[in-house]
């Protein structure tokens, strides 16, 4: 049943995505399908893990399917509310979806869950659910402290500082916000503390059984989205897994890029390298510079993040407008630089018409996310762009991911090369 479920599952989302997005794949030729093989690649969208699992499985065409890949999740995928937190709809279609989880259809996914030891602050939901486990369903005012509580209930309908944790949850749902560790009284604190630590050792031990039983397992080695483009520091939980396997690990490193600065279809490109033995005979800190290094080098360039770094130099330099006969100049230069560099490019950009196109869509998306605002054509100079002092940054979108600053987020993907000595711009 459950390798029906994931051929199914894996099988209608490469499909269900084909009128969205565009899909270039790279590298597979060194994916062997070793058995403990750990599939290590960087963190940019939601649909990561799922996406990732599905290019590796068909890594040789839908009629021939490889071993399945199993991947971690963040625990709160398993947990309720996060599908009514994740969809956009009308309060009421969130407030039914509150009580239901993706558990099932995760674990069908060969998806295993893994917490996050941060202790500065935690979701209230995952703390209360941990507090009412171990507390036999105490009131909230018994465990949070009065000023926090009455800043939590002051953003709920039906709030009362009487109300048992189960009574919360019923009339409240889940609700993901979360809330420092420190306003929670001292003894639930410490539970909460104590049982998050146990949990991720638990779920770690998982993992390395997995590798040990031969499992092919993906990591992000970030443990979270990119916030700002830039490869996030390496979480020792996939160091920990290279060490404590007691199997030799083969590490398959991984990139994923997405080129959305665009009005038509955003395309994807997930490029493999070459795998890598040995780790385990290497300190964590050159395990971690060389991960590092490998994963930025399969950084696929497009025309987004070429021309988003000019903009930005422009802009931090002082200058208001840009033309765009400099600006295109200046793409085809680093087109040139990270061709003769040997990085995977954009095979849409291999051919003057491809350039064209994808530079069209890419002005046309400036225009109309206030990147820039387009002035009339001044002959041999071109067109000149005036450029919005922000670059198009949203302060009304949550600072999650690519949306608040897209035009940033693509510069520092090369910002990221050059800060590992990959490329100088």
């Amino acid at each position: 049943m459950s390798w029906l479920v994931y051929n199914l599952i894996g099988l209608v989302f490469r499909l269900g995505i084909k009128p969205f997005f565009d899909l270039q794949i790279d590298g597979m030729e060194h994916y062997s399908e070793s058995p403990s093989s750990l599939i290590v690649a960087n963190h940019k969208r939601d649909l990561d893990s799922v996406l990732i699992a599905s290019v590796f499985y068909y890594h040789e065409g839908f009629l021939n399917p490889s071993t399945p890949v199993s991947f971690m999740g963040d625990e709160n995928l398993f947990q309720p509310g996060f599908l009514a937190d994740w969809i956009k709809g009308p309060k009421l279609l969130k407030k039914a979806l509150q009580p239901l989880s993706l558990n099932h259809v995760l674990q069908w996914l060969n998806a295993y869950p893994i917490g996050k030891l941060n202790f500065h602050s935690v979701p209230v939901h995952e703390a209360l659910r941990i507090i009412q486990e171990k507390d036999d369903d105490p009131e909230l005012r018994e465990v949070i402290e009065e000023k926090a509580l009455e800043r939590l209930l002051g953003d709920t309908s039906f709030g009362s500082p009487y109300m048992k944790i189960s009574e919360f949850f019923e009339k409240e749902g889940y609700p993901r916000k979360k809330i420092k560790s420190s306003y929670f009284k001292s003894e639930f604190r410490k539970a909460v503390k104590q049982t998050k630590l146990g949990a991720v050792k638990e779920q770690l031990g998982k993992f390395i059984e997995l590798l040990n039983q031969g499992a092919i397992l993906y990591i992000t080695p970030e443990g979270r989205l990119s916030q700002d483009g830039m490869l996030g520091q390496l979480k020792d939980s996939l160091l920990i897994l290279i060490d404590e396997a007691e199997t030799e690990v083969v590490v398959v490193p991984t990139n994923i890029t997405y080129d959305f600065l665009t009005d038509g279809k955003t395309r994807i490109f997930v490029q493999a390298g070459e795998e890598m033995k040995g780790l385990d005979q290497l300190d964590r800190k050159e395990k971690s510079k060389k991960l590092r290094r490998r994963i930025l080098g399969l950084t696929t360039i497009n025309l987004g993040q070429l021309a988003s770094y000019h903009l930005v130099e422009a802009q931090e330099t002082g200058r208001m407008k840009v033309g765009e006969k400099e600006l295109r100049s200046q793409v085809n230069d680093y087109l040139e630089l990270f061709n003769a560099s040997a990085f995977n490019v954009d095979e849409s950009l291999s051919e003057p018409e491809g350039v064209e196109e994808r530079w069209e869509s890419f002005v046309n998306y400036c225009r109309k996310r206030g990147v820039f605002a387009v002035e009339e054509d001044r002959g041999e100079e071109g067109r000149i762009f005036e450029l919005d002092s922000d670059l198009g940054y949203d302060r009304d979108t949550a600072p999650r991911g690519y949306r608040r600053d897209p035009v940033k987020y693509c510069a520092n993907e090369l910002k990221g090369l050059e800060k590992v000595g990959l490329i100088e711009l």
